[in-house]
């Protein structure tokens, strides 16, 4: 027997006919399957309909005679299976377009898979980490491994799918799941009724959690009332002052090699570059203040690819959008058109990290509207009186290493690395973050680069100033005290939220992961935020000013 590779979804509980789990975009002719098999199901095929490829048009001008009739088609075939009041869905060619993808029951796949795998022949491993970006992670090895060796990160990076062998070979012969469940195995289209009987025992079984609960840290919110409130919360927030807790990602990997262009409906003939939230409610203009729920779920976010001369629909902006929502003391976050509620005890912890770190010992004035942080650094050293010294854009590049490494932007006498990062839709606090961890742990561990440190101080032209501020910084030869330096990140943004609410639950994640990692290695770490325009002229890293 053969071993076929099969594509299978499960519908929501509520999908009870045959039609409900068919997309209403797509026309495809019905079979019914042979009643000799016993299977409850339905067969769709969809019209192949042949295209001329778009290269032709572009490759044709520059060759000698006509390259023909070139023409390209996919069929989509949709087999939909009913067992025990449940529909699977099994897709082959393009038939995932034939399928309605808002019914399908999210992570059948991934729970089905975990419970079947064998945690030490895992092959692949795709998770995300959700912050003011969207970082979408394929970890591969080349032979079957364990959890450690595909670097996860459980308390931050959240699994999407897996990939593995089945403890039994019986069931397949490799394993692959997210929402969808991809089998190798062997297996007769007339036995596919017992595979759903099989399927649908494994996606009831609890036993992923020996070796994966830390995937549960979310939980998919199902109660009306908390979704009916999650929804009004974000619909307020775009259709009122701005997206302060909202931005727009691609829910899925894509290749951006191959958009050119990206187009979301309701901003007119308008293309973008990138899916950018703060200017498609700007293009809005005053319809943003009648966005409802059903048009932001309605709209679709459309793309071109650099293959093609058209625009296609690729999404909803619902399915679109990345956001967080506190209701009743629990953190929400809207993740792939789905609500999850973030486990109480994993926000607890990072809150309370976040809140023990340390305020910065510095005083800094207000960013002025508009400015850059690189002018920003240059005129706060200036007029510090020789408390701080700039050495932003002073980048470094230790040995063997691909990119520069900037120790800082701002150099305190006190031994402050203070990293300056305006908190906008442009500027990732990821960015941030990473940047004070890599920058400590190279200061300590490579001489070569403290050397070129203190070779661009010698520069400075102030005699009296470039010996105070070698003085901060070890010769290559010498030991490094780490705990005389602390790593600061002060954060322009202005915000009327008390404590650190500030920043993103996210964010906060990402800070406490490489706080931790630069206690490990012995510096101190401090956290604050400057105001912009403060109206007396002089705000402390951490001040209350707001916009």
């Amino acid at each position: 027997m053969a071993t076929r590779r099969l594509t299978v979804y499960l519908m929501q509980a509520g999908v009870q006919e045959f039609s409900e789990a068919r997309s209403d975009e797509k026309h495809a002719e019905e079979f019914e399957l042979a009643a000799e098999h016993g299977i409850d199901g339905r067969f769709y095929r969809a019209p192949s309909v042949p295209r001329t490829p778009p290269w032709v048009g572009f490759i044709e001008p520059i060759v000698t005679g006509s390259l023909g009739d070139v023409r390209s088609s996919s069929a989509s075939g949709l087999l939909l299976i009913r067992v025990e009041g449940r529909i699977f869905a099994f897709t082959f060619g393009f038939g995932r377009s034939l399928l309605d993808l808002s019914r399908i029951e999210h992570r059948f796949g991934l729970k089905v898979a975990l419970n079947r795998v064998d945690p030490t022949q895992l092959r692949s491993l795709d998770t995300k980490a959700f912050e003011d970006l969207v970082v979408t992670t394929t970890t591969q090895v080349s032979k079957n491994a364990e959890l450690p060796a595909f670097g996860v990160d459980v308390s931050r990076d959240i699994l999407r799918a897996a990939t593995g062998e089945p403890r039994d070979k019986s069931f397949a012969k490799r394993v692959s799941g997210s929402d969808g469940l991809v089998l190798n195995l062997e297996t007769e289209a007339a036995d596919l009724g017992a595979l759903c009987e099989e399927l649908l025992i494994a996606y009831a079984e609890d036993g992923y959690k020996a070796d994966f609960e830390w995937i549960d840290q979310l939980m998919l919110v199902k109660d009306a009332k908390v979704l009916e409130s999650l929804d009004e919360a974000l619909v307020k927030e775009l259709s009122g002052a701005g997206a302060v807790s909202t931005h727009t990602a691609v829910p899925e990997p894509i290749n951006w090699e191959d958009i050119d262009a990206f187009k979301i409906a309701g901003a007119g003939r308008k293309e973008y570059d990138d899916l950018d939230l703060h200017a498609y409610l700007a293009d809005l203009g005053d319809e943003r203040s009648e966005l409802t729920l059903e048009r932001i779920k309605d709209r679709r976010v459309s793309v071109r690819y650099a293959r093609s001369d058209r625009f296609e629909s690729k999404w909803s902006l619902y399915k679109c959008l990345v956001s967080e929502q506190r209701v009743e003391e629990a953190l929400y976050v809207l993740i792939e058109g789905r609500w999850f509620v973030v486990s109480g005890s994993l926000v607890e912890d990072v809150d309370l990290f976040v809140e023990r770190i340390a305020e910065p010992t510095v005083t800094l004035p207000p960013s002025k509207a508009g400015e850059k942080e690189g002018v920003y650094n240059k005129r706060v050293a200036e007029e510090s009186g020789g408390v701080l010294v700039s050495l932003d854009a002073k980048i470094k590049r230790p040995g063997g290493a691909a990119s520069g490494i900037e120790l800082c932007d701002l150099l305190s006498q006190d031994g402050e690395f203070i990293h300056v990062k305006r908190k906008s839709r442009s500027a990732t606090l990821s960015h941030l973050f990473a940047q004070g961890s890599v920058s400590a742990a190279t200061f300590f561990s490579d001489g070569t680069f403290r050397d070129e440190v203190r070779t661009t101080i010698d520069k400075f032209d102030d005699v009296d100033a470039r010996a105070k501020w070698l003085e901060l910084v070890p010769k290559g030869s010498d030991e490094v005290d780490r705990s005389r330096y602390c790593v600061t990140y002060a954060v322009v943004a202005n915000s009327n939220r008390p404590g650190r609410e500030w920043l993103p639950f996210f964010s906060k994640l990402n800070l406490m992961q490489h706080g931790r990692q630069l206690s490990a290695y012995g510096f101190r770490i401090a956290l604050g935020r400057v105001g912009v325009d403060a109206e007396d002229g002089v705000a402390a890293v951490g001040g209350t000013t707001d916009e």
